[in-house]
Parts: structure tokens; sequence; C-alpha cells
């Protein structure tokens, strides 16, 4: 029996182009690290760093301690003056990227309806930038921070995607067994969470030859969840 819905933002609840966003966000954030090194040297060791934490998580440390730390290690700088750089780029910055964005206004409805249904809700996106910015995404989508019960954040993870850790830590924040979850998502590599047991609705997949249990549009959702088909 399904509890719990957890969907994921970008590209299922914002529509953008994801290299696109990517090739912006590092063009504003790296300039910002320029009198500690070059943009291009930060790019690559962010880059690195993500990587590494996604691939050998510490599951003693958070999504966030682990990549300040790494970070810290690859450009020669300590915790202490990489943070607050990278807190006044959220605070400052970020939102200007809203402009590459579209929200997706079935979001919307399937969201409230869940709620309404009683289903637990929350924000499944990977957790690697901070509650401000994925707050900010949510607003990007129509919605409020209000609308979920847990928000997957670097500070409240161990684990990033594809990891299954970090699927059933967002399953135990929820309070809920990972069996009665369902993952609502446009990203294929989600699909490791039914190694869990989790199910899943893939946005806008009919075509796409993977193992889910449920695809379509938002609408779709939408309709499943008032068919009492969960």
């Amino acid at each position: 029996m399904i509890q719990a819905i957890l969907f994921d933002i970008e590209g299922t609840m914002i529509n953008l182009d994801t290299a696109k966003f990517i090739q912006n966000y590092l063009g504003i954030l790296a300039p910002r690290f320029a009198h500690l090194l070059s943009p291009d040297k930060f790019t690559k060791h962010l880059l690195k760093s993500i990587e590494t934490i996604q691939k050998e998580p510490k599951p003693e440390q958070t999504v966030v301690q682990t990549l300040l730390d790494d970070l810290a290690k690859a450009t020669g700088q300590s915790v202490q003056v990489l943070k607050p750089i990278f807190e006044e780029f959220y605070v400052s910055d970020f939102p200007a990227l809203r402009c590459l964005v579209q929200a997706n206004p079935q979001g919307v409805k399937a969201v409230e309806y869940a709620i309404q249904q009683g289903f637990l809700t929350a924000v499944l996106s990977n957790p690697l930038i901070p509650l401000i910015a994925i707050k900010e995404q949510i607003r990007w989508a129509g919605l409020t921070p209000e609308h979920f019960k847990v928000i997957a954040t670097p500070d409240n993870c161990h684990y990033c995607k594809p990891h299954p850790g970090f699927f059933k830590e967002v399953a135990n924040n929820l309070g809920v067994r990972p069996q009665n979850c369902l993952i609502v998502t446009k990203q294929i590599n989600d699909l490791i969470c039914r190694e869990l047991g989790m199910k899943t609705f893939i946005v806008d997949g009919i075509d796409l030859e993977v193992q889910t249990d449920y695809s379509g549009s938002l609408d779709d959702l939408y309709r499943l969840i008032s068919q009492g088909s969960l």
C-alpha cells in the first residue's frame, strides 16, 4: 500500500534544458571563487568532488560535509573559507536561474491532490544544493516548501543518487517503509530504488524500454490517485 509519494523536481516538476542550466549555474558560481583559483580550475574540482561523493559516500558524514571536505582538499582552501562563498551565491545569485526553467502546471495539481488524499509527500531531488536553493526550485514549480513533509538536502542526507541508501534515507525520514513509497521522476537512474521495493512512476516515459510500475504524464498520476489505483 502506497503511503508516500516522493517527487523529483528537475525535469519532473519543472522543465529545463539540463546542460544549459548547469552551464549557467557554473558560469555564475565559479567566478565567486576567482580570488582563490581560476573559474576553470574551480569548476573542474567541484565536478570531481561531486563525482567522488556520489561514488564514495561516507555514511558517518552528511553530503555537505563530505563535499566541502573533498573540495577543500582539492583546492587547498579551508571549509571555513569555501562555505560562506557558497552561501552567498545561493542567496544572491541562484534565484536568477529562474529564467531557464518552466513550471509543469500538472505538477501542482498532482501534489495538492496527493496531499488531499492523505499521502505523505517529499522532494526527492539529488541533494547537491542546499535547502535554500531547493526551496527556490520548489517555488519555481508553483509550489511551496510547506507542501512537503520531507525535503532531501545535503544537510539531512548521507548519500546521493543513485545510491540506494539515499532512497532508503528519505523513506526513513518520512517514517515509512521503502515498499510503501512511490517515486515520481523523469530520471531513469532513479529506478535503482526498485531494489528497495519502491514503486516508480516515470514521467513522460511511455516509450522508454525500462522496468517501471507506472508511466505517463502528471495528469495520468492524478488519475491514478483519484481512482484509488495506487
